[in-house]
């Protein structure tokens, strides 16, 4: 597996920008299943790979109302759900990897992403709200991923409001216990728009205005005369965004595609029991001043709806957008790009939201003497130019194709809560080559932990098959030696060694079986516990395994 990522690109102004595609799926599948479909055009895709052209880096395939009955939960907790491995089955021909699958009863929320891309997706952590029955239930609510990608935080919320024109004020309810109560443990990234940037999609059940006044047919009519424009200033959630009640904070693109609610189960006729609506929408937010040296930006590409598709009463809407993190940079008289020294965009400081100083001061005024710490950089300003400027210039000689040999080294020096903020994909356990892997003894690997690298307090390493499809299909696993319980058992010199790159050993048990018919990977995760904070950090080169031969007992030997 290469390192090497081709996303980072210089244009001629100097400007260092890493661009990535996200392509999102929404779709409430009336609990069908998918047999007998194709998901190729859904998913932009052509029949075959090799005819596939500027694929997106993920796929974000959001369903609502996927068939959630007792024995198909039963048969989740064993393997992938129908609808994930439907998707996986055509995405693993492009080389996707399944990277987190998060459901809640009908609510299913999945992030494919390109193979190399992995060790640069860090801190993913799930989350879920239920909504129904005052949030006993989880008929309606919320499920959402989050996760960190080349150092940019992004959440993805897939959610299912509640339903029937006259309940518009449940689904803004609905919408604020979501943001309310959607928590993560990544420090400053504690809720949804903490984060860089927000996808808010899924069966949202807005209706059109004007119940009375405008019936099934009346709306039916019109968009058979194609005056979506007129039909959409109707929409309950284009009024409620312009009047700040909800989802105000996120934008959204106007349906240019004809109503997605509600159909005739295998057509695309209207079911008149049903005033048609733009149930089924996709959002999206961009913190673009998140870094004063660092500009985000989002464009959405495309937003369209697939009637093809019409297994459900709804229609399937896809979206794609382009994600980009632009950082300014400089030419020498050689014409070879350097980081801008520039102080004021070294100091790529996060804005930050500060006590009043009149309280600050009068708090401080109270406290005793011995508790006034006056707080210094861990930088400073020369040592943070160099670092810098280093760093920098190692991605831009990246960029230009110079003689360098790892693209591990990446978005560095961004800027979290007023402390330098290093990107943690720069940092990647590194596996020593497995010579040998015996079935039925124990084996015992290497693999070297760089210098401030942060174990998690349940890191563990899997076994994988080689050409794995999905981030959750670990043969075995043992969790690794840890020192987050021991830290306070352990001395100054002791602790800095830790801090230190050392070669770590790691003994799996004789009890763990692989077949012999396959090459097989370690994969190294950093992780917090169950239904924690993981992220991939390692993966070793591929290992064959062998079976040693008995030795002949004494009988057996003329």
């Amino acid at each position: 597996m290469s390192h090497c990522d081709s996303n980072w690109d210089v244009n001629s102004a100097g400007v260092l920008s890493l661009v990535l595609r996200i392509y999102i799926v929404t779709w409430n599948v009336s609990t069908k299943f998918p047999e007998s479909i194709s998901l190729n055009k859904l998913l932009g895709l052509e029949n075959r790979p090799e005819q596939d052209t500027h694929l997106p880096d993920f796929f974000v395939i959001g369903l609502q109302e996927v068939n959630a009955q007792p024995q198909n939960t039963l048969y989740n907790l064993f393997k992938d759900d129908l609808w994930t491995q439907k998707f996986k089955e055509v995405l693993k021909e492009r080389d996707y990897v399944v990277i987190k699958t998060e459901q809640m009863q009908g609510l299913l929320l999945s992030v494919f992403a390109r193979r190399k891309h992995l060790l640069h997706l860090r801190q993913v952590e799930t989350e879920y709200t239920r909504t129904g029955l005052g949030g006993i239930w989880g008929n309606k609510g919320a499920v959402s991923i989050r996760l960190n990608v080349y150092g940019s935080s992004i959440c993805l919320v897939n959610a299912h409001l509640a339903a029937h024109d006259h309940m518009l004020e449940e689904r803004i309810n609905d919408y604020e216990r979501i943001v309310q109560e959607q928590k993560f443990h990544v420090k400053a990234k504690e809720t949804i728009f903490d984060h860089d940037y927000v996808f808010w999609f899924g069966d949202l059940n807005f209706r059109l205005t004007g119940e009375a006044t405008t019936s099934a047919d009346e709306i039916r009519a019109m968009v058979a005369r194609d005056e979506l424009k007129q039909l959409i200033e109707k929409d309950q959630l284009l009024l409620v965004r312009r009047e700040g009640r909800a989802f105000s904070q996120l934008q959204e693109r106007l349906p240019q595609f004809p109503p997605t609610f509600k159909f005739e189960h295998g057509s695309n006729e209207y079911d008149m029991k049903r005033r048609p609506a733009w149930t089924d929408r996709i959002l999206y937010a961009v913190n673009e001043n998140n870094y004063r040296n660092v500009r985000l930006t989002v464009e959405q590409t495309s937003y369209k709806s697939h009637p093809s598709y019409n297994i459900s009463d709804h229609k399937p809407v896809t979206s794609e957008f382009t994600l980009k993190c632009s950082l300014e940079a400089s030419r020498d008289e050689n014409g070879n790009l350097y980081a801008t020294t520039a102080s004021r965009k070294l100091k790529t400081i996060r804005r930050k939201k500060r006590r009043p100083a009149a309280l600050h001061s009068a708090r401080m005024a109270d406290a005793p003497r011995e508790a006034r710490v006056n707080r210094k950089s861990r930088y400073n300003v020369e040592h943070f130019r160099n670092q810098h400027n280093n760093r920098l210039s190692y991605k831009l000689a990246m960029a230009n194709n110079t003689d360098v040999h790892s693209f591990d080294d990446l978005v560095t020096d961004l800027v979290d809560y007023g402390q330098v903020y290093e990107d943690t994909t720069e940092r990647t356990i590194s596996f020593k080559p497995i010579e040998l892997w015996l079935v039925g003894e124990p084996n015992t690997i290497e693999y070297v932990i760089p210098n401030g690298f942060e174990e998690g307090n349940a890191d563990w390493i899997g076994i994988y098959r080689e050409n794995f499809t999905s981030l959750s299909e670990y043969l075995a696993y043992e969790y690794t030696e840890t020192y987050k319980d021991k830290q306070h058992q352990l001395n100054e010199q002791q602790l800095q060694h830790l801090q230190n790159t050392r070669t770590v050993t790691l003994t799996f048990s004789e009890n763990v079986s692989l077949p012999l018919d396959s090459r097989y990977q370690l994969l190294y995760f950093q992780s917090t516990g169950t239904r924690g904070v993981t992220g991939l950090v390692g993966i070793s080169s591929s290992f064959a395994v062998e079976k040693r031969c008995p030795s002949p007992s004494f009988d057996e030997i003329d």
